[in-house]
């Protein structure tokens, strides 16, 4: 408890909402309206992860404050609010990525009316948003079945194209489910750095779903595959063996006591960087597992933006296997 009230003391928030600080203090000041503060970019799914914890209500409100009036619902408040679209801007207003913090809220707080409003705005205009320039915005077959099954399970009614045929019918025959896990399968096995980290994060969402996209053994042993990939990923660990005192033990020996130089990252959906590798492996291209843990912690040291680090804290606190 300790360690967290010094990790939350030096990370950084925007307008109340989880921000990486890529540098000094005097940064800060970017947080501002109008402003081409980055620092704020994925939001939205920062907040999902620690709203999701259930310790964390200033990033359940969050979510709430990034969306608008029409349902529509942005990379973070302040976003929300100076209208940052993808048109204007070398980012686009939200993501599928995103859109996992969301669901994530959703699961946690049953926030029904948001819910709904962004479900209607999702169906009205057949994408998560309306940016021209980025195919973030497009809603592809995976997120479509998961965005319903999350709807399903609080209840509501799922979004639905007018104009899509096939996707539409995808929750209704075995043979989605099975394509769909064999997709899930491969993306564990072989995708890399935050695409790796939104499968975790699907894996992790799963076993709250009404009608999960996986059974118990298909995803433990998805989870195991992610946690021998990146031994050193200590979310991978979690997700693979729960909150056990090994995994706590690591918790206490990674984080950072004092404030990284740089609030960059969250750490978790991130490979070593070379940088890092280089000081510690005797040869960088096949490290050995006690060199990636080295490595990795030289990474936390300099740039874990802290929300990391409460995200898994969080997680294991007052927990047992």
């Amino acid at each position: 408890r300790k360690l967290r009230e010094i990790i939350a003391g030096y990370s950084f928030k925007c307008y109340g909402s989880a921000s990486k600080l890529v540098g000094p203090d005097i940064l800060r000041k970017g947080c501002a309206i109008p402003s081409r503060f980055t620092g704020d970019g994925d939001s939205t799914l920062w907040n999902g992860l620690l709203c999701f914890t259930g310790r964390n209500p200033w990033a359940c409100e969050a979510i709430k404050k990034s969306q608008s009036e029409d349902g529509r619902i942005w990379r973070s408040p302040r976003r929300m609010i100076s209208e940052n679209d993808g048109n204007e801007y070398p980012q686009a207003s939200f993501s599928r990525d995103m859109a996992r913090g969301v669901l994530l809220y959703i699961l946690a707080t049953r926030d029904n009316e948001l819910a709904q409003g962004w479900s209607d705005y999702m169906s009205n205009i057949g994408a998560l948003c309306p940016d021209h320039t980025d195919w973030s915005c497009d809603i592809r077959s995976q997120s479509y079945r998961r965005i319903n099954h999350v709807m399903a399970t609080t209840g509501l009614k799922g979004i639905s194209f007018a104009y899509t045929v096939f996707p539409c019918l995808w929750p209704t025959y075995p043979l989605s489910s099975a394509f769909h896990e064999t997709v899930m399968e491969n993306r564990v096995e072989k995708n890399e750095s935050f695409h790796l980290h939104l499968a975790a994060i699907d894996l992790l969402m799963d076993p709250h779903l009404k009608k999960p996209l996986y059974d118990d053994k298909s995803r433990q042993e998805m989870a195991e595959v992610l946690f021998r990939r990146k031994p050193y990923n200590l979310f991978y660990q979690y997700l693979a063996h729960g909150p056990t005192l090994e995994l706590k033990k690591r918790i206490l020996e990674f984080a950072p006591r004092s404030r990284p130089p740089y609030l960059a990252q969250w750490v978790w959906e991130r490979e070593i960087p070379s940088r890092d590798l280089n000081k510690f492996a005797s040869e960088p291209e096949s490290p050995s597992t006690e060199e990636q843990e080295l490595a990795f912690k030289e990474y936390i040291r300099l740039e874990s933006m802290g929300w990391d680090f409460i995200f898994l804290i969080d997680l294991v606190l007052d927990k047992r296997p």
